[in-house]
């Protein structure tokens, strides 16, 4: 026996991410036949490198572990198995992304857009017996017809029973430093909250994200402060459910004069 054939011959990476890297290196030589699409080619190159390297700090345990090829094409066509579990990772730890409008397997993520978590109130058919009773009651504001049919029904109190609503709202309606249930609710309402999950909707044009981590980690932290948002709003619900004429005939007086009842701040006990 030759010493040739006593040889064993191992390769760094099993003989299908071998193939998937050939095949990958050939469809890049075949795009980059003139300059244009060699741009384009190297551009995509340093697209997945700059998400490998933001995989690799994010979740480095995962990468640690990760099987998923680096050359292999994912779900998203565009990119690799492991840019794909990247998308995957950010979408179930961080915050919600893949089921907003990226179903086309085709779809591009150089950039991203997230989706609204507050009502649509621009473009939808308002259904009451959906939302919060704190934001339905809200609506007396925005949408004073319907609501108050909605109110009338839920709880047998009519528009005449209550004081007329100003045209404009008194401007510590707006004022955060007041620290007011009512005016986090009608911020919230309003889509004046400051935060991206809370004042976009489908009407206007997407504000657009890059892959980076402190983009990543603000848009975390903003999922998470709205829905601290809503959850604030449950203590307001049970108030308005226990006696809405009085909490009803409150956030008027809120709204018409910024004055605000006692207990209704949100650091204070019920």
């Amino acid at each position: 026996m030759s010493v040739a054939q006593g040889l064993t011959i191992s390769y760094p990476w099993p003989f299908g991410e071998r193939l998937s890297k050939s095949i990958e290196y050939l469809s890049y030589k075949t795009r980059s036949h003139n300059a244009i699409a060699a741009q384009d080619s190297v551009a995509a190159i340093l697209s997945e490198q700059q998400k490998y390297a933001l995989y690799k700090e994010m979740f480095p345990k995962e990468w640690s572990r990760s099987r998923a090829s680096l050359y292999r094409r994912g779900h998203y066509e565009k990119y690799s198995e492991r840019v794909n579990e990247l998308f995957q990772l950010i979408n179930d730890q961080c915050f919600p992304l893949l089921e907003f409008a990226y179903d086309d397997p085709e779809s591009e993520f150089e950039n991203f857009a997230i989706p609204p978590l507050n009502v649509d109130l621009c473009c939808e058919e308002i259904w009451f017996d959906n939302l919060r009773l704190s934001y339905a009651a809200g609506l007396i504001f925005y949408f004073p017809d319907e609501a108050w049919d909605f109110l009338n029904e839920k709880f047998k109190v009519s528009r005449s029973d209550f004081p007329e609503i100003h045209s404009d709202p008194d401007p510590n309606v707006w004022d955060r430093k007041n620290g007011s249930l009512f005016g986090e609710l009608l911020r919230l309402i309003d889509h004046s909250t400051g935060n991206p999950w809370l004042d976009s909707n489908y009407c206007q044009t997407a504000d657009w994200y890059t892959w980076d981590r402190e983009t990543i980690e603000e848009l975390t932290k903003e999922f998470r402060a709205a829905n601290e948002t809503f959850e604030k709003l449950t203590r307001l619900d049970e108030m308005i459910e226990a006696d809405p004429k009085k909490m009803l005939r409150a956030l008027i007086e809120f709204w018409n004069k910024g004055n605000l009842p006692k207990g209704m701040k949100c650091h204070e006990q019920k």
